[in-house]
């Protein structure tokens, strides 16, 4: 009887690898659709790790993730304006102070006017609008960087914050 249970143990554990290899593994809810929707954008990389670093995204839609897109790159385009505004305290020339000085009025009418607009607007499912507010904000990195003619300080940061909006609009665009 002992050899029969022993047996029967070794059966009926073989059975649940079977199972359990014959299953796909299927990945969480939104990091599957994380992969398909970064899988079309021209920032893959960068859609990749900006959804994946907000929790909300394991759970969210299409419409979630854009508005996780949407939040990060609000954060980006804050955190540049306020270093740009602690810039600008320390600076003693004219033109410089003029050049910091757009590049300010560029982030500060993303921040509080387009940025808020794509939100809104993503709320009310008007997506076209969205989209085309989406393009402002992407505009204003480049419109700060011609400000110094070549010479920029801000190239990095202009980047950065031009390639997580530009990553938004594309989401954007597949809603």
């Amino acid at each position: 009887m002992n050899n029969f249970m022993n047996l029967f143990a070794v059966f009926v554990m073989f059975i649940q690898i079977q199972i359990a290899l014959s299953q796909a593994i299927q990945a969480p809810p939104g990091s599957n659709l994380v992969q398909q929707l970064c899988k079309r954008n021209r920032y893959q990389a960068l859609c990749i790790s900006t959804l994946n670093l907000d929790p909300r995204s394991k759970t969210s839609n299409l419409q979630g993730l854009a508005s996780i897109s949407l939040d990060a790159t609000t954060k980006k385009f804050n955190v540049t304006l306020t270093y740009l505004i602690s810039v600008l305290k320390n600076v003693t020339r004219r033109e410089e102070f003029e050049t910091y000085g757009t590049c300010i009025e560029e982030y500060g009418a993303a921040v509080d006017r387009f940025l808020p607009a794509v939100v809104a607007d993503l709320k009310v499912k008007k997506y076209s609008e969205a989209m085309s507010e989406m393009k402002d904000v992407v505009a204003k990195p480049g419109y700060c960087e011609d400000q110094f003619a070549g010479q920029s300080p801000l190239t990095a940061r202009n980047k950065a914050a031009h390639d997580i909006a530009d990553m938004t609009a594309d989401i954007i665009k597949t809603l």
